[in-house]
């Protein structure tokens, strides 16, 4: 019996990407392994999901002051007082000092993220802060893993690339949508999300915050060029937690004459985030960096056509299902928009295809594969 540390400190019910990959890997592995012992280590302050409860499974709660005291105070002396073999950290970063087998789950390389950022006016002091830290500790981090585990082979070849990882430490797992993302059984959820949203004649779905990496603004325009040349019904539903206001997306809106177009959800939970993307006609995501994707397979998991990026993981994603377009050629999306959500049978197909390579997406498969990482360091 090994016993393992899991850092879930970002898991929250409002949490996006690592919150839920988190969340899935705790509850997956709960599911396969009754053996070895686990203990979680959560965020106090935390609204948090339903847990497994089962006895080698171990649920402990701190009060985290700082990203920086946790990592590199509080999780040496958890080492200690819980007798670790593993700690596998699912963030970025790891702790300079203890002796246990580290394992580090990379989703995306941060210096992308922290580039696009710093380009945004809504850097904020405790943001930058973040980032300082973030970059000063990733390298150390890589070096100090007995093994990394990456969500792409994109990632891994960033991290070849830029960091020289050597290749031999390197695992590739992919993510997993969570099992409610799946196509609506009742036809009456769709009606009342189409209703709730004003956009009874359907809507083409965009998921946004304040991450400049979403690449909103690209989308409104390719929206408006696409909605004068094609004269289609449906309305663009701007999905999650961003301020129209705030990031300028109002006054765009305004300059385009779109207000009466383009809706904002604000945040949602997620059982309305499922259903948002149930009720869509096409899912439109030209991001600009993601190590994953994990919108993008959400999407194809609820039976919805989808239009992304040809840039970093997503064309390995999504395979040839999905419409790939340059994320910066507004010209390019506005085209794939028109060509979609005009085309009905080719919806039909794309979700048809879709849905078939969301199959490939396994949280049990990503399970197995991460307790043999386990067994193979002990």
């Amino acid at each position: 019996m090994a016993v393992i540390g899991l850092d879930a400190t970002h898991l929250s019910i409002y949490g996006k990407g690592v919150s839920r990959h988190q969340y899935n890997l705790i509850k997956s592995l709960s599911k396969i392994d009754k053996k070895n012992c686990y203990y979680i280590f959560l965020n106090k302050k935390n609204i948090l999901p339903e847990l497994p409860q089962q006895e080698n499974f171990h649920h402990v709660s701190i009060r985290i002051p700082k990203r920086i005291v946790w990592d590199q105070f509080q999780v040496p002396m958890a080492i200690i007082k819980y007798k670790l073999d593993i700690y596998h950290s699912l963030i970025d970063t790891l702790p300079v000092i203890g002796k246990v087998k580290f394992v580090l789950s990379v989703v995306e390389i941060p210096d992308y993220r922290i580039e696009l950022a710093r380009k945004s006016r809504h850097n904020y002091l405790y943001m930058r802060l973040s980032q300082k830290y973030n970059m000063l500790l990733f390298r150390p981090s890589l070096k100090k893993a007995k093994l990394i585990i990456a969500c792409s082979n994109s990632t891994k070849k960033d991290l070849i690339q830029r960091y020289n990882v050597n290749e031999k430490k390197i695992r590739v797992l992919y993510h997993a949508p969570d099992e409610q993302f799946c196509v609506a059984n009742d036809e009456r959820v769709l009606l009342n999300t189409k209703k709730k949203y004003n956009a009874e004649a359907g809507y083409i779905l965009h998921i946004s915050s304040f991450d400049p990496r979403d690449n909103t603004s690209a989308v409104i325009r390719a929206y408006h060029k696409a909605l004068k040349e094609s004269k289609f019904s449906q309305k663009l539903v701007i999905g999650g937690n961003v301020d129209p206001k705030e990031t300028g997306l109002e006054k765009l809106i305004a300059e385009l004459n779109l207000k009466n177009s383009i809706i904002f959800t604000g945040r949602l939970s997620e059982i309305e985030l499922v259903a948002l993307y149930q009720a869509a006609d096409l899912f439109v995501d030209p991001s600009l960096y993601e190590g994953f994707g994990l919108q993008v397979i959400e999407a194809m998991s609820c039976g919805i056509a989808v239009i992304t990026s040809n840039v970093t993981s997503l064309p390995e994603i999504v395979g040839d299902i999905a419409i790939l377009v340059s994320p910066t050629d507004i010209d390019d999306l506005a085209s794939a928009l028109a060509r979609v959500i005009t085309d009905v049978e080719l919806r039909q197909s794309m979700r048809q295809k879709g849905l078939e390579r969301a199959k490939f997406f396994s949280w049990d498969t990503v399970a197995h594969q991460t307790l043999a990482i386990y067994e193979e360091l002990l």
